[in-house]
This record gives C-alpha cells, structure tokens and sequence, in this order.
C-alpha cells in the first residue's frame, strides 16, 4: 500500500488527527540505510570500472557516465516516494557522477574553463537538489571552485612572496569570496521581498551557508595555525613562512593593504551592527570595538571574519554566527605565530588590549547602566557588581603571578641543577630556517635521525609507541657533547653511564625539547654559525633548551 493510502485510511479512522502528516524517520534507521546504501553502492561503481575504464582515456565515456549518474541520483532525490535506501544510495551516485565529469572536463579543457563548467553544474544541482543539506555541500563546493579560479587569475599578478608563500593566496580568495557572498545576500534579500520569487530566496539560503563555511574557512587558513592548538595539533608557524630575505618592496605594500583591508572590513562590522540594532548607549561598546579594529589592522584574515560575524548576528543566523566568531578567535591566536611582526611588538599589543577590555569591563560595574525613568532606584546593586568585578580582577591578575612564578622558578632550578648537555644541530641552509624572530632547530640524535618525522605512535624502527613518550639512552663525551644514542624500547632501563632524553611531540613527529630558537629582530646573521644546541638535563630525561653554541661549544 502506497503511504499516503494508509495515512488516509489511518485519518479516516481517526486514528490520527486530520492535519498530521507522514511519520518522520528514526535517526537510526536513516544512519543505518545510508551506511547500507554507501556499502551497495562501491562495488557497483567498481564493476563499472572495469567494464568501461579503457574508454575514459579518449571519447565520450567520462561525460556519458557523469550525466547519467547524475541524473539518476536526482530523480531518485526529488522523487516523493522514492524508498530510504534508494534515497540514500542517491547521494554516493551523485559523487561519483560529479567525478565522472570532472574528470572529463579536467581532461578536455583548461583549467579555468573545468573550473567554470564545475561552477555553473553547482549552480544548476543548487536549483534541482531538494535537500538542504546538500545544497550547503553544494555551496561550499562552489566556493572552492571559485578561490581556485581567482588563484589562477592572481598567480602571475600580485607579488610572488607574498602570495604564495606570505598568505597572501588564502587572503586574496578569502576577500574576494567575502565580497561574492555579501553581493548574494543582497540578490536573496531583494529576491525574499517579492511573493512571486521568495521560492529563489529560500533555495539560495542552504548554499550561501555552504559558501560562508568557506569564506571563514580561507580566513582560518590564512590566519595560520593559532597559538591554542599548537599543543593539540603538534608544530608551530602557519601558513606565512615568507624568510626575510624573500621581502620585498612590493611584499611590504601588499601586506600593508592587507591589512588596511581588514581594519576597515572590522568597522564595516561594527558600523553594520550600529544600524541595525541601533544599541541605546552605543558609546559602551565603543572600546572593545576599537580594540577589535585594531588587532584587525595587525592581523589581515581577522577583519574579513568579523564582518561576516556581524553580518550573521544582525540576520540570526546563529549557526554561521558561532562559526565565524570560532574563525575570529582563531585569528586572534594565530597573532603569535605572524612572522612579519617583532615578538615584543606582539606582545605590547596583545597587553595593550588586555588593559583596554579591563578597564573598560570595570568601568561597566562602576558605572551600570541608568534605571529607566519612573523605576525605582536600587543603589546597593552597584556597589555589589563593583565589589564582584574587582575581585574577579584580583584573583585573575594573583593567580596569574602565581602561575607563572611558579613555571621560572621550575625552570630556573632546572638551570642551576641540571646536567649540560649538547646536542648537535642538523645540517640545514640557515636562509631557509630564519623567520622573522626565530630559527628552526633539527637536531642529530645518531640511530634516531628519522624519529621526528614519524607518527607519535610509531617509532623509528617501525615498533609502537603507545602510552609513554619515547626515550633515547645518549652517550656523552668529557665536554657533554652526544656521541651515540639508541632509542630505547618502552619499559627498557638505560644502560649505565648513559643520560636519558625525553622527546617531545611537535609538527606531527618528535623533538627533543624544543624544535625553534627565539632571538631579537635584526640579530639573523649572528645565530647562522650555531652547530650545537645547550640544554640542561635532568636524570629522568626532562629538559630545557638554553642556548645554541658554535662548534667550539662557546656562547654565539
């Protein structure tokens, strides 16, 4: 029986009420069909292959399986009575048909043309599709396509280091993607004023939220990695690895429009949020917002992304909201890994915000909001909220010192007792390790030379590393200067007379201790001669880069 026939049998009865419609499906049920359907569908499109996989080198093949995979997958998606499983095999037929094309289009015709069939396909499964959630994948797609035609367009016009290996690339796109959605917005917005072309406005919404999720995603990525997830994600730096020797004039005015771009995108912001909510005393939140602008002139991706957070506040879309202040966090993070700025430089900065959102947090509790006119007015509420703000403050600023006193002196008794330790340092251009404040540190452990760049679970000789970080048993010589070194298997004891060394996770694989070396901005050509790094070790392995020696072990 056809479901609509029981459902009006069911209503006839009055065994349901007249105006329900058909049960919605169990999540379960919905997970397990389509885990059914993406086990079924495989090997169909494998047996496939190897019917027709000659034929795809040359001729239509490529073309004749996309478009019919294609059109398969819709009329099983837009069909209304269309079973769950075979509504579910729909979506894996509709990949496999859009690789299918393009290969084909890959194949037979430029990149930027592949790229703009690839573009006006998305645009016409936007309008067949009637599933929202594949629309928004169908809107993030298109984003994709569209950041590498403009990648193609921009290669040989701006300057080289800063575009491909200074941000420059992910900015670009991420701006010109940024100024294609708000030109969309406004399409929808005219579009959601008229009856007869509401429908257009409605369909355009699942995509552009597909879009936006790309648009903060290049702001992410352009960004760089943020400080926060350095521990998580293993490594440091980001995406800007632009040396100094690379800069140039050109490099210099680039990254100055960058980031005027972003201070005035974060007004932009700021002044869209004003009119549209129209605050009643606007002039309270006047110091985070020139706070907010600011760092947005230090950082170019951090002004796209709060635009995009007041353009999603000011329509309630809540969703894209948390994303693109997630996105704006990020930026903000990624201040500490911006090569082009002094670590002082940053720092100043960073503080100076502090200061300003402190003061401006306790100017609120000592001055709250008036009562409106004809209220009663309570005078001990202030005075409480005061007494709350400063002891917060307090307690904030006291542990803080406590916290990291307690860190130098750890260190600084790690100094004094520790045994001297030298380590060798791989052999590398130093031009290509200089970045900005910092040198990138490779160390030779002999017998260990690949352990930094394995797994965190696998060692070098392939065994497993799983609970404890991995331990190298080191030889010393009468200066402390490593001469051998074996990786010791988990629970095996060094050998006697040897010093044990702990490795740390970073990038992805292990150091030991520490794989970058700070110094102040200018002093680039004084470190270049360094061959040992100084550490100072405790008995169980525990380290702390000190310094970098040359090779007669004297400071640098």
């Amino acid at each position: 029986m056809n479901p609509t026939d029981w459902i009006a049998q069911a209503r006839a009865e009055g065994l349901v009420p007249a105006e329900s419609g058909p049960p919605g499906r169990p999540w379960p049920v919905v997970v397990l069909t389509a885990l059914g359907a993406w086990l079924a569908v495989p090997p169909f499109i494998a047996m496939f292959w190897m019917l027709f996989a000659q034929a795809w080198d040359k001729g239509p093949m490529p073309y004749v399986e996309g478009l019919g995979l294609m059109a398969l997958a819709l009329v099983l998606l837009r069909g209304r009575t269309t079973p769950l499983f075979l509504e579910q095999a729909a979506v894996p037929l509709l990949l496999t048909g859009g690789v299918c094309l393009g290969f084909g289009l890959a194949r037979d015709l430029p990149e930027a043309g592949a790229a703009a069939i690839g573009l006006a396909i998305g645009a016409g499964l936007v309008v067949l599709l009637p599933q929202a959630w594949l629309r928004v994948l169908v809107g993030l797609g298109m984003a994709g396509l569209t950041a590498y035609l403009l990648h193609l367009s921009l290669n040989d016009v701006l300057p080289f280091a800063w575009y491909r290996r200074g941000g420059g690339q992910m900015l670009s796109q991420a701006a010109a993607l940024l100024a294609i959605g708000v030109l969309a917005m406004l399409v929808q917005h005219r579009a959601g004023q008229s009856a007869r072309t509401a429908s257009v406005a409605a369909a355009l919404e699942p995509a552009l939220s597909g879009w936006w999720i790309g648009v903060l995603a290049l702001h992410a990525m352009a960004a760089g990695q943020a400080f926060g997830a350095v521990g998580a994600m293993g490594g440091g730096g980001g995406f800007m690895t632009v040396t100094t020797e690379m800069v140039t004039e050109g490099h210099r005015v680039a990254m100055a429009c960058a980031r005027a771009l972003s201070a005035l995108l974060a007004l932009a912001g700021a002044f869209w949020l004003w009119s549209r909510w129209r605050p009643a005393d606007a002039l309270r939140l006047v110091p985070p917002a020139l706070v907010l602008v600011s760092l947005a002139a230090l950082m170019p991706a951090l002004g796209g992304a709060l635009l995009v957070l007041a353009l999603m506040l000011s329509t309630r879309r809540w969703a894209l909201a948390a994303l693109a202040g997630a996105a704006a966090v990020w930026a903000i993070g990624a201040l500490y890994y911006e090569w082009s700025l002094p670590l002082a430089h940053k720092s100043l900065a960073l503080v100076v915000a502090g200061v300003v959102l402190a003061a401006w947090v306790r100017w609120l509790a000592w001055h709250p909001e008036a009562p409106a006119s004809g209220a009663a007015s309570e005078e001990p509420a202030p005075r409480l909220a005061m007494r709350g703000a400063a002891a917060v403050l307090v307690g904030a600023a006291v542990l803080a010192l406590i916290l990291v006193n307690v860190g130098i002196a750890g260190r600084e008794r790690l100094i004094t007792e520790g045994r001297p330790v030298y380590v060798k340092l791989a052999p590398a251009d130093p031009r290509s390790l200089m970045q900005g404040d910092y040198m990138r540190l490779a160390y030779e452990l002999p017998g260990t030379q690949g352990i930094r760049w394995m797994t965190r679970n696998t060692a070098a000789d392939g065994s497993p590393l799983w609970g404890a970080r991995p331990r190298v048993a080191a030889t010393l010589d009468a200066r402390g200067v490593v001469v051998a070194a074996r990786l010791l298997a988990p629970g095996e004891a060094p050998p006697p007379g040897t010093q044990l060394l702990e490795l740390t996770p970073k990038a992805g694989g292990w150091t030991f201790v520490s794989d970058a070396w700070f110094f102040r901005e200018g002093e680039a050509q004084r470190w270049q001669p360094a061959k040992y790094g100084e550490f100072r070790v405790t008995p169980d392995g525990k380290g702390l880069l000190v310094g970098v020696v040359g090779e007669d072990l004297k400071p640098l």
